[in-house]
């Protein structure tokens, strides 16, 4: 299987059009690569879990269905992507909901976390996939439209997207839970991008609540005054931890374990990442020792313990088939969104971007 590096390219969403066309003009600028991750994360999918193979279409229409039901302007958005990259609607649906759609029928780990210090918030997450991945990753840049905040959105070629954070200063960030029961819902994608939608914290945090759900993932919830962690299944909503808008500073972080009682009696033992309560005792050492986005950054970057690191290059077979691809850090305060593919220090090909939101703008780019 061919592998292209895609380079991490900036998709810019042209202000006025509509999402079908946007979606189609994703699909038409970055069609090849789509079409490459469409086929991995299928092969990679029916590798880990082959009983899906028989219900693969009818699996995939429901979990359209439900996401045309939860936000049909991101369906849209995805109909123009299926023109664009010539898929079809199974083909699109792996390729979003990759690792909800693998646990329908009984990998990737991340890193995030939210600090307040001096009354000023940041917040940001790694992202660890399988490796095949970073050679997909995109930023997509999303114009205001009438009813709806700009949008930066880090994403991968096909996806409606990973993390965010929208113009009036909402952040979502993602990390997976491997749980038990899931079923067919909204591809998770689509609920990060719908959450992008809303203007205010109370909006975004009742969206995320009543969503229909694939399966397990925490979320990380953020404006410029709070900060929450919710792990989230089709049967579980629970809020695992907070900072709370009276304090000065607080600090908030989550790996690949449940922290719910309610979700742990759902944890899948077997796909529990084994770096997991490492990344886990490196952040909570860390984390408090740092004052603004760039020692976020810096911490998420970090390779102490390599290669059980937080910037992670550990990987076991089936059970840890994801090292750290990216990541993102917000800092509330100047609006600057840092998003980056690779890993500085390891990769030959690091691709960094800082974004000013207030105007949706490119304010610097590292390459290597």
């Amino acid at each position: 299987m061919q592998f292209t590096d895609q380079k991490h390219p900036i998709i810019y969403y042209p202000k006025g059009k509509s999402p079908y066309e946007w979606g189609k003009l994703h699909g038409e600028s970055v069609r090849a690569g789509i079409q490459e991750l469409a086929q991995i994360r299928r092969d990679l999918m029916l590798k880990k879990n082959p009983a899906l193979n028989s219900k693969l279409h009818e699996l995939a229409r429901q979990q359209w269905d439900a996401t045309q039901k939860f936000a049909p302007a991101l369906a849209l958005e995805l109909e123009g992507l299926i023109l664009g990259a010539n898929l079809t609607i199974t083909d699109i649906v792996i390729l979003n909901n990759y690792t909800d759609f693998r646990d329908i029928i009984p990998d990737q780990g991340c890193s995030s976390a939210a600090i307040k210090r001096n009354k000023q918030m940041y917040a940001g997450q790694t992202w660890d996939m399988h490796r095949t991945a970073k050679n997909y990753i995109c930023t997509i840049v999303v114009p205001e439209t009438s009813n709806t905040p700009g949008q930066i959105v880090l994403s991968l070629v096909g996806c409606l997207g990973l993390m965010g954070v929208n113009q009036h200063g909402m952040f979502i960030g993602v990390n997976n839970i491997n749980t038990l029961g899931a079923k067919p819902g909204v591809v998770w994608p689509a609920l990060v991008r719908q959450s992008l939608c809303r203007s205010n914290f109370e909006e975004m945090r009742h969206l995320m609540t009543s969503a229909p759900v694939t399966s397990g993932h925490n979320y990380l919830l953020a404006d410029s005054q709070i900060a929450q962690h919710w792990e989230i299944t089709p049967d579980v909503k629970e809020m695992v931890s907070k900072i709370e808008t009276e304090q000065n500073d607080g600090t908030i972080f989550h790996t690949n374990h449940c922290m719910s009682p309610k979700a742990k009696s759902l944890e899948d033992a077997n796909s529990l990442s084994s770096t997991t309560f490492s990344r886990w005792n490196l952040l909570e050492q860390q984390l408090p020792k740092i004052e603004n986005s760039f020692g976020l950054l810096s911490v998420f970057t970090s390779h102490e313990n390599h290669p059980k690191g937080i910037c992670s290059h550990f990987e076991s077979g089936l059970q840890d088939p994801s090292f750290t691809c990216g990541g993102g850090v917000y800092d509330f305060r100047s609006k600057i969104f840092a998003v980056w593919r690779g890993c500085p220090m390891h990769d030959e090909n690091y691709v960094h971007y800082e974004f000013d939101l207030s105007t949706l703008s490119l304010l610097k780019t590292i390459k290597r």
